[in-house]
């Protein structure tokens, strides 16, 4: 517990003014989804290990519980935003929250949506992308995990609805606010590409309303244009995995008209000079200036810790909806290849479950999937015989303790 509260990515004093949790004893009503939205979803969780090779897929059959693939099945709440599943994540692959995360779009995707153009990138700026800001008591801004709590218990406040973003940085008024920032301080840019072959690396000057997304990245060091607002709902943004194609087409007539709706400069200016007589009362402000948005992937990327590179692809295998009868539907209108129990739990409880696994859980800090092999390795190939293999050995015992990791496989049902 003392480990986790130092892992923290932001620490509880560098959230003045943001509001408290709720109170444990909270009563939690469930919200219906939309009548044309599932109540359920199941969601397949894998991590992407395309580099491993044969030599560490062995390491992680044979020591690490492995069938095929580290994953985890889970069903979710409809609801549930990126936020709120960003913890489930955590706990499900056995992470503590020790460093900066985020879920993006594939790559095919992401150039389907934004055609590459920075223009069009920065009109989806607070519809489907986050701006880049260094304000991370914002983003965290439900980050109040405090020394001595249970890490279980903690995580499991977060990924129990409702669902409610308190932060301010992902309303589509206050990201706009910063692209006209942007445009506003720099016509030109200074484009400086990597070569890796090149004695004298390539540099050139751009229009920034004509700048590609890479041109600009290339431009600003801290330019993250491929990060997600998390307080989107998973059904508001991922597709059922299917074999029909998203229609871009489609998606984008359906933004251009409700982005046409919104005179972004005058609702900018009223948002400023407008006195609000609470934070709530802000907050549904902006609220009412967000874009309803259309599902668009068919797959999410979830990465963790930047150093060591952890990333899990999120797909959606099936959807569930409960009629005015009380009758649990799959999306082909058949009968759930899940438990009802488990789908009457969600919804009451409105909370996600674990419903299968494969793999142990990993540990933060050990150096991505690599470093964990080695890990693994080393604890269960060690010759005992050897004094020098038998220390480095403890110590790493002793290391994987204290950062809560025990090697025991763990549940499904007791995962969540």
């Amino acid at each position: 517990m003392k480990n986790a509260a130092s892992m923290q990515v932001v620490k509880r004093g560098a959230k003045e003014g943001m509001a408290k949790r709720m109170a444990d004893n909270k009563i939690i009503e469930f919200r219906r989804s939309k009548a044309d939205r599932p109540d359920v979803l199941r969601l397949h969780l894998e991590l992407n290990m395309k580099y491993v090779s044969e030599e560490r897929l062995r390491i992680l059959k044979k020591y690490g519980s492995m069938k095929k693939a580290i994953s985890r099945d889970i069903l979710v709440p409809a609801d549930i935003t990126l936020h709120a599943l960003n913890y489930a994540i955590l706990r499900m692959f056995g992470w503590q929250n020790g460093h900066l995360h985020n879920f993006s779009l594939p790559e095919d995707v992401f150039h389907q949506l934004t055609k590459n153009k920075f223009s069009t990138w920065s009109q989806l700026a607070g519809v489907y992308f986050r701006f880049p800001t260094e304000n991370y008591g914002d983003i965290y801004w439900d980050d109040d995990y405090r020394e001595g709590e249970s890490i279980k218990s903690w995580m499991r406040k977060k990924y129990t609805g409702p669902y409610k973003y308190k932060g301010y940085g992902e309303h589509y008024l206050i990201n706009q606010r910063e692209v006209q920032h942007m445009f506003a301080r720099w016509e030109d840019i200074t484009v400086r590409e990597f070569d890796f072959g090149a004695k004298n690396q390539p540099e050139y000057t751009v229009k920034l309303k004509d700048a590609t997304v890479e041109q600009v990245i290339h431009s600003f060091t801290d330019m993250m244009c491929h990060e997600l607002v998390e307080r989107l709902t998973l059904a508001e943004i991922l597709c059922v995995k299917t074999k029909s194609k998203v229609n871009f087409a489609r998606i984008k007539k359906y933004l251009d008209s409700k982005l046409s709706k919104i005179n972004v400069k005058d609702a900018i200016e009223e948002y400023q000079k407008k006195r609000f007589r609470s934070e709530k009362q802000e907050r549904e402000f902006l609220e009412a200036h967000n874009i309803p948005v259309l599902p668009i992937t068919e797959q999410l990327i979830y990465s963790y810790d930047y150093g060591d590179g952890w990333e899990v692809l999120i797909s959606c295998e099936n959807t569930y909806k409960q009629n005015e009868e009380g009758v649990w539907k799959d999306m082909n209108g058949e009968t759930p290849d899940v438990f009802s129990d488990n789908l009457e739990e969600i919804t009451g409880k409105h909370r996600p479950i674990c419903i299968d696994k494969d793999g142990i859980e990993l540990v933060d800090d050990v150096g991505g999937i690599g470093g964990f092999c080695d890990m693994l390795q080393i604890i269960n190939e060690t010759n005992l015989d050897n004094e020098a293999e038998r220390e480095e050995r403890e110590r790493l015992l002793v290391w994987a303790d204290m950062m809560g990791w025990t090697g025991r496989r763990i549940s499904p049902k007791r995962t969540l």
